[in-house]
């Protein structure tokens, strides 16, 4: 059942945000009681290329699919992106209510003008010699574009080439294990996702489906 009745006092918080912060932050109301379509309300989507009825990100459904929430109120500031290059820095509040999660509140910092003006400072110190520091690891990355069939779609080709082995040439246990570990990740539970695997692996939806069943019985 959807949580939009609940979360429609959040919405003007997320208006408030977006108001705050500026043109260069995309702000996004999630129900995560729909998470093939989690998006409620979003301002300044164009950053990200994301509307109202997309789909939560696969980062997102992985918090929530690990209950980070029980321990924490957020996680903040963690590397997002666009498959078109464009870069964020990222935070994810979450809606609570007697411990049960309703919803996401997802702050995204455009930093494509700060990249820019990062390079022109960057030049400029190494002319005169200057070091630059690293940057810190983020404790995360998200994929802010992704919708459920292109994740999926993603997830898959990047466990299949992670492996170091052709689909040609692996063994058939080698292709259970790999529907396993995709199965770990959440992948079956968005559509299309056995037919992906299946065309990736070069093997029958059936098959996929037996492999799954064997996995889930161990």
């Amino acid at each position: 059942m959807s949580n939009q009745s609940k979360l429609a006092p959040y919405l003007p918080l997320a208006a408030f945000l977006s108001a705050v912060c500026g043109d260069n932050f995309e702000v996004i109301l999630h129900d995560v009681s729909e998470p093939e379509a989690s998006v409620v309300s979003i301002f300044n989507g164009h950053l990200s290329g994301r509307k109202v009825g997309d789909p939560m990100t696969e980062l997102a459904r992985s918090l929530v699919r690990e209950e980070v929430y029980r321990e924490r109120d957020f996680v903040s500031n963690y590397e997002g992106r666009t498959r078109d290059g464009k870069q964020f820095v990222s935070s994810t509040y979450f809606i609570k209510e007697e411990g049960e999660l309703l919803g996401l509140i997802c702050v995204n910092h455009d930093l494509t003008d700060l990249t820019a003006l990062s390079g022109h400072l960057q030049n400029l110190l190494a002319a005169f010699s200057v070091p630059g520091q690293a940057a810190a690891q983020a404790a995360y990355t998200e994929e802010l574009d992704d919708s459920i069939p292109g994740l999926s779609t993603t997830l898959i080709h990047n466990t299949v080439l992670r492996r170091g082995i052709p689909a040609g040439r692996m063994t058939a246990r080698e292709k259970e294990e790999l529907i396993g570990a995709l199965d770990r990740q959440g992948v079956f539970s968005t559509k299309g996702a056995v037919g992906q695997a299946a065309r990736e692996l070069d093997i029958s939806e059936p098959t996929v489906y037996r492999y799954l069943r064997r996995v889930r019985n161990r």
